[in-house]
């Protein structure tokens, strides 16, 4: 899920970037701080909106720049679990397919991928009673499982439970 996210930092101007617009070097310094990194452990921050306030700048002793007190919006992207989620899949290996699902790529392991045991087999993996294929391109409907946020995000996703899977298979099934 997509969140709308007021934050409030201290912006360091390096000393080159003084000259330039204010509102243009704090929006910079921002996006350079702040773009792909989790905050609060829970959310990964994906775009930058706007900035709302610029308070005075203050200069530290030993310290070239000017720390701007600053209030702003981000947009961040909160996983959630058990929220169903749209994908690609982008890549199929041995340990299962990974499913970009927006700004982070999940993983569905081998185990999750169907209500069926499944081989991999010429990079596509493979139920072996349904025959039911997934391969690199396909859209998929997943559930978040896992979230971990130590160090960086990492999405575990299962497709197992009835509605998911592989876009289009229940077509499949009734030509056949």
């Amino acid at each position: 899920m997509y969140e709308l996210v007021t934050l409030r930092d201290k912006i360091r101007v390096e000393p080159q970037n003084i000259s330039k617009d204010k509102k243009n070097a704090i929006k910079q310094q921002i996006k350079q701080e702040y773009i792909g990194k989790i905050i609060d452990n829970r959310m990964l921050i994906v775009g930058f909106i706007d900035i709302i306030k610029i308070n005075e700048g203050i200069i530290i002793p030993n310290d070239p720049a000017v720390f701007y007190d600053t209030i702003f919006n981000v947009l961040a992207y909160l996983p959630m679990l058990h929220e169903t989620v749209r994908g690609q899949v982008t890549e199929i290996s041995e340990i299962g397919a990974m499913v970009n699902i927006g700004p982070i790529d999940g993983l569905v392991h081998i185990s999750q991928v169907m209500d069926d045991f499944v081989d991999f087999s010429k990079n596509a993996l493979v139920g072996r009673k349904s025959k039911t294929s997934v391969k690199v391109g396909d859209t998929v409907i997943a559930n978040i499982s896992v979230i971990s946020t130590k160090g960086m995000m990492k999405i575990g996703l299962t497709m197992r439970s009835p509605g998911l899977g592989k876009l289009g298979k229940k077509k499949e099934k009734s030509k056949a």
